[in-house]
């Protein structure tokens, strides 16, 4: 080769590591501002500045898969679009899923891909969750079978829906997606505890010639308001009336950790919960067994520093109605709603006003309680608390 060609031979090779040199540094650059862009979407999307975070997005995501953070600039624009209520957040939730199923938020993504089809595409969703429900991860797992029970609640199959979430608050570990099944669980059992038709926690009870609804309830160890309501009844009972009783009495769980009370069947099965408020301080609320021993309708309210405030004035703190449980403890409505769900309480268990009223006419004197500190100790089937450091408990009266 002459030395001419050698020259130009070696222009251009110098020509071309520059032009590499230039292009990484371009790039580099190019990255270091979309990542730049990504972290500045983040810190609106915390901030509530979705305008903002999504602007600053829009651009990052249309570059594809050449920006490494390309998955997770998606996830936050996916999230940004749920803040938001847009439609869009479905197309990048699938779009994401389908693209990157090797990124961390795989999962995830299919999961809200799902979500976001169940009223315009169920069986799509259906398919995803489905194949997300034989996830080898146990919480995917969950989260996939809770989705196809809300389907099948979608498409009326509510029998089918309620094995399922029964079956998911027997298995899961992950509290948000037991808590999801509780919630659909109560809202399902409310309906079947009052009405006449029979139900797996009730059967029939023919009526015996000076049966009255008092004496029903004592013999079932439940509340007269309870099959009166559930039966509907009107007037004297006629011998050969078949009513709807329960099979077995209901009991209480109180979870200190996440101020929320199953009512539960005497053999544990559960039945709906409500959220509560309870002590300020753990001591003030102390786990342990415990049972109701009296119960008052419109109680009186006698403050801790003396006086008594009557029923119905808005300084009583105790609200509609009273269960005790033991010195100066109890179930108790209230007057400042806002504090339910947070530990606020001088020692009682606070209720929504509606929801005590219901859960006076299922528990009665003789009813147990427990009060346990952590959700997950009876979660993963360690004994409750015994009542050492419990208040001691007393015989009450009742105004049943």
């Amino acid at each position: 080769m002459s030395r001419t060609g050698l020259v130009l031979l070696l222009l251009i090779l110098i020509l071309g590591c520059v032009g590499t040199v230039l292009y990484l540094i371009q790039t580099r650059q190019a990255t270091e501002a979309y990542w730049d862009r990504v972290h500045l979407a983040e810190a609106f999307l915390e901030s509530g500045d979705y305008e903002n975070a999504i602007n600053h997005l829009l651009p990052v995501t249309q570059v594809g898969s050449r920006f490494e953070g390309a998955s997770q600039a998606l996830y936050v624009l996916a999230r940004l679009y749920d803040k938001t209520g847009a439609v869009e957040a479905g197309t990048i939730w699938k779009q994401l899923a389908k693209e990157y199923p090797k990124s961390e938020y795989f999962e995830e993504a299919r999961l809200r891909w799902a979500q976001s089809l169940l009223e315009t595409s169920p069986n799509e969703a259906r398919a995803i969750y489905q194949e997300i429900s034989q996830s080898p991860q146990a919480n995917i797992r969950e989260q996939g079978r809770l989705g196809l029970a809300q389907i099948y609640e979608q498409e009326g199959q509510t029998e089918e829906a309620r094995k399922l979430y029964y079956q998911i608050i027997e298995t899961a570990t992950e509290l948000p997606v037991i808590s999801a099944a509780k919630d659909q669980l109560s809202v399902m059992n409310t309906a079947k505890l009052w009405s006449p038709t029979l139900d797996e926690f009730s059967e029939l009870y023919t009526v015996q010639r000076g049966d009255s609804p008092a004496r029903i309830a004592q013999e079932r160890k439940l509340p007269s308001y309870y099959v009166v309501e559930a039966n509907k009844l009107t007037g004297h009972l006629r011998p050969g009336k078949q009513l709807k009783v329960p099979k077995e009495p209901f009991r209480v769980v109180v979870y200190k950790d996440i101020c929320r009370l199953d009512l539960l069947t005497l053999s544990g099965k559960f039945v709906k919960w409500y959220p509560v408020g309870i002590g300020e301080e753990s001591y003030k609320t102390p786990a342990g067994e415990y049972t109701i021993i009296n119960k008052l309708l419109e109680p009186k309210w006698y403050r801790p520093n003396g006086g008594v405030v009557p029923f119905g004035h808005p300084d009583n703190a105790l609200g509609v109605r009273w269960m005790g449980i033991g010195s100066s403890l109890g179930i108790h409505g209230t007057n400042a709603p806002e504090t339910i769900g947070k530990h606020k309480s001088a020692g009682c268990i606070r209720m929504y006003n509606e929801d005590v009223m219901e859960l006076y006419k299922l528990i009665t004197i003789g009813s147990r309680v427990t009060i346990v500190d952590s959700y997950k100790t009876v979660k993963e089937g360690e004994s409750a608390p015994t009542s050492s450091g419990a208040v001691e408990l007393t015989t009450g009266t009742t105004q049943e």
